[in-house]
């Protein structure tokens, strides 16, 4: 008979959140610890009451933190980094973006995980979870979270910066950007050969030019700039 998980979740941040909250959904047992709450005999505690241990705090700190609780080396402890490979503490990265809002059962168990090529499987190391899991070498985790920052991370800052430009310079509702963001996103869901539009991909340089003497005084120039020289040294992907 396959062990029932009861989950050790330590940090406090975002992630966490929303960890405790998916588990909840399941009606899995956890028990959260953090250093603001809980004092470090709380934490060896819970250890000793739980099977796996999600390390859902700073990359740089997750190494080192079971080091310092020896205890923890004899659990299955799994970090959610995008990025860190470690040798002694293996790793299932969501690969989705985490809001201040919860989310509903259908979105948590709908969001992959990203493992290494030598993990256990997802199975053995999220008991309890459904979702689906793949796996790749661990030295290019570094790449692959990048790319996960490039599409994720920086199109909202484009997308924020839009919306304030409507608000702020043209004095207009951001709700009327919508639709043109649900159209980006279906065609590229679609793999839309025509996904890329506009003044790149009819080579029409006077608009770029013009386009780019318009962001003479703004730091989103160099972006625009960027970006046309990717396009020109690569093309449309």
């Amino acid at each position: 008979m396959r062990q029932v998980p009861k989950y050790l979740i330590i940090g406090s941040g975002r992630l966490v959140f929303h960890f405790c909250n998916y588990l909840r959904l399941l009606n899995l047992s956890f028990i959260q610890w953090s250093r603001k709450n809980n004092t470090p005999l709380q934490l060896k505690k819970f250890s000793k009451e739980c099977t796996h241990v999600l390390l859902l705090i700073n990359d740089d700190a997750i190494e080192d933190f079971v080091l310092n609780n020896s205890f923890l080396q004899n659990k299955c402890c799994v970090h959610c980094s995008g990025s860190l490979a470690l040798n002694n503490i293996y790793s299932a990265h969501p690969l989705m973006t985490f809001g201040k809002q919860p989310y509903d059962l259908t979105t948590y168990l709908h969001m992959p995980f990203i493992l290494e090529e030598n993990s256990p499987e997802f199975e053995n190391l999220l008991p309890g979870l459904s979702n689906k899991s793949y796996k790749i070498p661990g030295h290019l985790k570094s790449f692959y979270h990048a790319l996960c920052v490039i599409s994720g991370n920086f199109t909202c800052l484009l997308w924020q910066k839009f919306f304030s430009e409507l608000e702020t310079t043209f004095n207009l509702p951001r709700e009327i950007g919508y639709s043109y963001l649900k159209q980006v996103v279906k065609n590229l869901q679609q793999q839309s050969p025509n996904t890329l539009t506009g003044p790149l991909v009819r080579g029409d340089w006077q608009t770029i030019k013009a386009n780019l003497d318009a962001l003479h005084n703004d730091s989103y120039r160099e972006v625009y700039q960027a970006f046309v020289n990717v396009f020109q040294n690569e093309g449309e992907i």
